[in-house]
């Protein structure tokens, strides 16, 4: 699993290396991130399964932070 920093206040997700991801909330309640420097994506990465996990991960990882700002 994979760590992301968390900015709510932005409305970012950034990966371990540095793809970073801006986070919308979606009419079912999930996160989706677009990204916002997919320059920064190695090529071994450039796959439609790999984004897709990455940004289902941003999503989570999103969530459980701002769960967690908003339980306090």
């Amino acid at each position: 699993m994979s760590t992301y920093k968390i900015n709510l206040k932005e409305h970012t997700a950034t990966s371990i290396n540095g793809i970073t991801f801006k986070m919308t909330q979606n009419k079912s309640g999930d996160y989706e991130g677009l990204c916002l420097n997919p320059s920064q994506i190695p090529p071994d990465d450039f796959d439609d399964v790999i984004l897709g996990r990455m940004v289902k991960e941003a999503g989570m990882f999103y969530r459980m932070e701002l769960e967690r700002k908003t339980a306090k």
